[in-house]
């Protein structure tokens, strides 16, 4: 006989049970729910401002190659967002984090992350970045102005004139009429402003040249005791920095040119007359010896009419220094050494030893 009350006990045991591993699984996913809302609510809070209502920017590098994770740890540090993990998650979860464009930004913390990250995919940078490098032109280095859009080249170079800038370097006085301003720009990384004239660039590189040459009394007082002017000096140290091609070099190149123009001996710089040519040869003609410019050293005596590039720190360094030699030839060894000579007889056997080696 069935055993009626004992099947509604085991009927009431089971319903129980199911009810009780109900709660369990509601008890067990109300921490997965909560770490879900707050995880949710924490995000959220990461997006907005650090500082709203904040007045000021920030200028905000980001270097090329630099990772998201990078950038975000550097926002963080700088103030500009609440979480650098935040950051990264939203950029990975849209696609972002691959998309920054270099450049120097204008950020504030009173930006969201949302704000910030637009900035930086659409590469709506304040400055530029602009690197000019030593032994280039003035030609050169308008044309990486003009590939970089921040201004024509035609622009450029009608602003870098020496009369448009006399009153506030008082230093360019000394250069002769006709002179433009090559040599004088300084080569160096600068910021610079996007959307702005011409001229705010030249004198951009022209106060840095002033800032670096002006500033040291050293230099002020090894022109006087070398008898040259600034104008001398700069035009000399740009020939040593193309002729050189090693900076423990350069003292001895610029005494080789010192002792020249002292006895009167010309300079007999290929590097003129690659200037005078308008263009870089690996070996030059006797026919492109003989060109009718006053940049041709090879058939004019002394220092050419002005610079013939833009000299870095180390050329300068070397024209106001020269190495206490009386060397007064020197000749490629195709290595970027130079081997040095004092006489007509031991440059030959150089020069011939050389051209055997090759």
């Amino acid at each position: 006989m069935l055993n009626l009350k004992a099947l509604w006990q085991n009927f009431k045991d089971s319903r129980l049970n199911q009810k009780l591993n109900r709660w369990k699984k509601i008890l067990l996913l109300v921490p997965l729910f909560l770490a879900i809302f707050y995880g949710a609510l924490w995000y959220r809070t990461m997006l907005t401002p650090v500082k709203p209502g904040e007045k000021g920017s920030v200028s905000f590098d980001v270097e090329k190659g630099m990772t998201a994770k990078a950038v975000a740890r550097n926002l963080e540090n700088r103030g500009l967002i609440r979480n650098s993990l935040a950051f990264y998650i939203y950029v990975k979860v849209n696609g972002l984090d691959t998309k920054f464009k270099s450049g120097i930004y204008e950020l504030s913390p009173a930006m969201s992350l949302q704000d910030i990250v637009r900035k930086l995919v659409k590469g709506e940078v304040a400055f530029e970045k602009v690197t000019i490098p030593e032994g280039i032109t003035i030609e050169k280095i308008a044309e990486i102005f003009e590939a970089r859009k921040l201004t024509t080249k035609e622009e450029f170079l009608k602003s870098a004139v020496p009369s448009n800038f006399r009153d506030k370097y008082p230093f360019l006085k000394i250069l002769p009429p006709g002179a433009t301003l090559e040599g004088f720009l300084y080569p160096d990384t600068y910021y610079l402003a996007k959307n702005s004239p011409a001229s705010y660039y030249v004198d951009s590189m022209l106060k840095r040249f002033y800032d670096v040459y002006f500033n040291s009394d050293e230099f002020l007082k090894r022109e006087k005791d070398l008898g040259l002017s600034t104008y001398q000096v700069i035009t000399l140290a740009s020939i040593i920095e193309k002729e050189a091609k090693l900076n423990t070099e350069k003292p001895i190149i610029a005494a080789v040119f010192l002792n020249r123009l002292k006895k009167g001996i010309p300079l007999q710089s290929c590097a003129t007359v690659e200037y005078a040519l308008k263009e870089h040869k690996e070996v030059l003609t006797l026919e492109d010896l003989k060109i009718q410019s006053p940049y041709n050293t090879y058939i004019n005596a002394g220092l050419p009419p002005g610079p013939i590039s833009a000299p870095g720190i180390d050329s300068i360094k070397a024209a106001l220094n020269p190495a206490p030699v009386d060397y007064l030839y020197f000749v490629a060894n195709g290595d970027g050494t130079h081997t040095f000579s004092r006489t007509y007889e031991e440059h030959l056997k150089a020069k011939s030893k050389n051209s055997r080696a090759r």
